[in-house]
């Protein structure tokens, strides 16, 4: 129970770090490049940050029981699919309607989809690696 709790911190701690680290420097980046984006950015970032910060809990508490321990690897693609779906209902009129969305747009959309993936993967891999 005690390393579970580390844990959760230590995923807290961790997506944290990278929602204000990567945050910042992609604002700064696009600020100092005079790039506008018609896209909401801190809205999207937030999204990756509780989501892939709920998937990583919800994989410390589900490892712990007995009934779903062995099957963490299926559900993980099930919350794959469920959290692009998710996304796509809720920013549907905010980015999937915005007319002609440039490329520069889009690469700057995927940007924090890979890094909270990145770290959503890292720390799911080492937990299905302990089994």
């Amino acid at each position: 129970m005690k390393t579970m709790i580390k844990r959760i911190v230590f995923y807290c701690i961790g997506f944290s770090f990278l929602f204000a680290a990567s945050y910042t420097i992609h604002v700064s980046g696009l600020k100092d490049l005079n790039i506008k984006l018609r896209v909401p950015l801190f809205s999207i970032y937030l999204f990756h940050f509780i989501v892939s910060l709920f998937i990583c809990v919800s994989f410390a508490v589900l490892e712990t029981t007995k009934k779903w321990s062995q099957q963490l690897g299926f559900v993980y693609l099930f919350t794959l699919i469920t959290k692009l779906m998710l996304f796509a209902v809720l920013f549907k009129n905010s980015v999937f309607k915005v007319e002609n969305l440039s490329k520069l747009e889009g690469f700057n959309l995927l940007i924090p989809v890979f890094l909270f993936l990145f770290l959503e993967v890292y720390f799911i891999a080492k937990i299905l690696s302990k089994k």
